[in-house]
């Protein structure tokens, strides 16, 4: 049998990850734990889920990353983040700023210059990146180990990327 285990209060929440969920109360986001207690007061204009022990949120129409604790490791300097809701993945989060994309570790430093039209999650130790309307790879060092070159691509799965070239 199921049951409710704590009122539904919030005006929108996310699932659980890293044992906390996000909840919107009165316009503001925090996170609740599993015993649907305030864990992180509800502060930010917007909020995403934990991965690698982050999570991205948005202060003053900025985003940027706190801890499981509620601090913010990482400064709300960013325009917007990608890779699956702005998610670290293998240890790197795609950034957006000044309208470019670029890499950041877990520690803020970026990996991977803010240089790209586009950026997508690390996967199999590699990033779809687009420069100039054509994609291509970086590694987790920031080097382009297969270069812009395709009309699409696909992030890696199994060790291969579906590409497009020349409509194939």
């Amino acid at each position: 049998k199921q049951e409710e285990v704590f009122c539904c209060t919030y005006e929108n929440a996310r699932t659980f990850s890293e044992g906390l969920a996000c909840v919107k109360q009165n316009g503001k986001w925090g996170y609740i734990n599993t015993k649907g207690e305030a864990i992180i007061p509800r502060k930010f204009e917007e909020a995403e889920n934990f991965s690698e022990g982050l999570a991205r949120v948005k202060q003053n129409g900025k985003w940027g990353y706190i801890n499981t604790k509620g601090e913010v490791v990482i400064p709300c300097v960013y325009d917007w983040s990608r890779n699956d809701s702005g998610e670290f993945s293998e240890g790197l989060a795609c950034v957006k700023q000044n309208g470019r994309y670029g890499f950041i570790n877990t520690e803020g430093e970026k990996v991977v210059p803010c240089i790209y039209d586009e950026g997508n999650a690390f996967a199999e130790g590699h990033a779809l990146v687009k420069q100039h309307q054509k994609y291509g790879f970086v590694n987790a060092k920031g080097e382009e180990v297969i270069p812009c070159i395709y009309t699409y691509a696909y992030p890696f799965s199994e060790g291969l990327a579906l590409v497009w070239q020349n409509g194939r």
